[in-house]
């Protein structure tokens, strides 16, 4: 069965009322956003497991990788959206659609939890320990791994946002965090906080 063929539609583009015109018309735009979005993540996260090794703190969020299954069925919903624009059919492009994202929404659940194994089991190989205190009780809230498992202070766990921030400053300045540095700033941002 072919998923793209250019057939000319047998209704007139002109004969469109303005909303499926209007919807024709931001498809293709809306897809396009999702789909550099979801690049966009894809890098972002695949970046952050690059520097496993090599960076004393990690904020991983590995189940966001598996996104890019979705990337092909937005790409044939983009497609069929531009092949309605252009007065040609798109069944074939929305059919391969639907089934694209139905395995994309079969793939994703079953690989999410093996994929999130690996990946921590690949973290903790490389000497990072996993920091409950710092890490958002969300299910979205990335994990936080720190290669000296010392610098998880119970502290911080009231401000884990601003100590994941210092965390990546420290990161993007080249500079190993001390515990004293550390405990500095907690005291000092928690009185801050108090005022």
């Amino acid at each position: 069965m072919k998923i793209f063929k250019w057939e000319k539609a047998s209704k007139s583009g002109r004969n469109l009322a303005f909303k499926e015109l209007f919807i024709n018309f931001l498809g293709p735009i809306l897809i396009c956003i999702i789909c550099f979005a979801l690049i966009y993540t894809v890098i972002s996260e695949i970046s952050l497991l690059e520097a496993v090794g090599s960076s004393p703190f990690i904020k991983e969020k590995s189940g966001k990788v598996l996104l890019l299954f979705f990337l092909f069925p937005f790409t044939l919903f983009f497609l069929a959206s531009i092949q309605k624009l252009l007065n040609y059919k798109s069944e074939y492009l929305m059919t391969g659609f639907v089934k694209g994202l139905f395995i994309a929404l079969s793939l994703f659940p079953l690989l999410v939890i093996p994929f999130n194994l690996y990946i921590e089991s690949y973290i903790k190989s490389n000497g990072y320990t996993y920091c409950n205190w710092y890490t958002s009780p969300s299910f979205r809230g990335p994990d936080v791994w720190l290669k000296n498992d010392e610098l998880c202070l119970q502290d911080g766990s009231v401000i884990t946002s601003d100590v994941t921030d210092w965390f990546e400053q420290k990161n993007q300045q080249g500079i190993e965090p001390t515990i004293n540095e550390l405990e500095v700033f907690i005291q000092e941002t928690r009185a801050e906080y108090n005022r």
